[in-house]
Formats: structure tokens, sequence, C-alpha cells
């Protein structure tokens, strides 16, 4: 995936081993420039994919999920929670110390501004949809699991952007603009959006990874400048 390749990046240039689960149709072509690369192939509901995926494995990085606005509720959950649950349950049981969850701010929209809110902001009432609905699930289910022998935290990247991404909609709305066919939704108001770049979102990973004082929490993740 997009970010996920990014994070295997970071990982190899730190020296470490890599062990990548993967779906069969996956296009791996970029990661074959890494020939030490383990591969597993299965998807995040195949217990028996995880089981070997996370067999012998310090560090687990999930930043997998349905981001697309297509399908029901029950691939929702399936594809964001239970998956997210599935691989927790499977870490621990296999003596994983470290879970770096890839989640989303996403998961706090409420159809106004929402300026310069930090880690402390609630988590809404209702959700906007079921992809915001189902990442919170996993997010609170990730953080609940964190103990002395099991660190998990949570990372909230907004707007990811950078090379490599070939399916997001930051490409889509780029495009879009450069042909004069996307509209002006401002208002006629200065408008403020948080994106971040994915060597930011990958670096906060392999740092959460590496510290001690993340588990149990959440973080949102912002380039420095203000867009």
């Amino acid at each position: 995936g997009f970010l996920g390749s990014h994070i295997v990046d970071k990982c190899m240039a730190l020296g470490d081993s890599v062990r990548v689960l993967v779906r069969k149709t996956s296009d791996t072509k970029y990661l074959e420039k890494y020939p030490f690369i383990e591969y597993v192939y299965g998807d995040l509901c195949d217990i028996e994919a995880l089981t070997l995926a996370t067999s012998g494995v310090d560090v687990v990085y999930h930043s997998a999920a349905r981001v697309k606005a297509v399908g029901d509720r029950k691939e929702f959950y399936n594809d964001n929670f239970y998956a997210t649950k599935h691989l927790v349950d499977v870490a621990k049981l296999n003596g994983v110390r470290r879970f770096v969850f890839v989640s989303s701010p996403s998961i706090f929209f409420e159809f106004r501004d929402q300026c310069d809110i930090d880690e402390a902001y609630p988590y809404p009432e209702e959700y906007i949809n079921l992809y915001s609905e189902t990442k919170a699930l996993a997010e609170k289910y990730v953080l609940a699991a964190n103990s002395s022998e099991f660190m998990s935290c949570a990372l909230r990247p907004r707007g990811i952007w950078g090379p490599r991404d070939k399916t997001g909609y930051l490409p889509k709305v780029v495009a879009s603009m450069m042909q004069g066919k996307f509209p002006d939704f401002s208002g006629g108001k200065e408008v403020f959006a948080t994106i971040c770049h994915v060597d930011n979102a990958a670096e906060a990973c392999v740092l959460a990874a590496r510290s001690d004082n993340v588990g149990g929490r959440a973080y949102f993740i912002t380039d420095d400048e203000k867009t």
C-alpha cells in the first residue's frame, strides 16, 4: 500500500527485518528493491495468515483499511474493526510486544470547523459514516489492549500525500483543480486543511514503535505548515 510501502522504507533504512502481509493480487513491484523482505499471503480476516505474519515479530504496523466511500456495513466492520481486532488478538497470542495502529482524524468529523483541536477532543456521539464509525471502534480496541507486555498506540495522520499515491483522494483533487473542474466550497472564507506528507506519517510510525511513552495513547500527526 501507499503508507505501508513508506513504513517499509523507514524500517529497512533503520536495519530492521521486515515481513509484509499482502494479497496474492497485490502489486509488490516496489518492494522487489528489497531482496530480503519476507512475504505472507492472505488478508486481515484470515487467522492462519495473521498467525504466520506475526510469528516471531517484535512490532506490528497496521496501516490497512477500507477507506473508500463504497461498501455496506458488514464490509466496513469486517475490514476496519474485525480485521484490527483479529490482528491485535493474534499478535498478543504470538508474543508481539508493540502494535502501532494507523487511525484517522476523520472519526471526529462534525460538519463544522475544527481548528487546532488536540488529543483531548472527545469522540463524537454520532459518526459521519461507516468508515469513521469502524475506525473509531478499531482505535478504541487497540488503545484498550495496551499493557505492560503489549504496547499499543494509535496515530491519526490526516490527508496523507506524497510519492506513490495512486488511489488516494488528493491526486484526484489536484488533477481536478488543474483542469479547472474543482468547485469552490469555501463560501468566500479562507479555509484551512490538515494534511500529512507520507514521509512524516511513516516517520511517526517508526518513532512510536521505538518509544516507551506512547502506550494506550492516540496522536494527531500533521505537517508543520498551515495549509
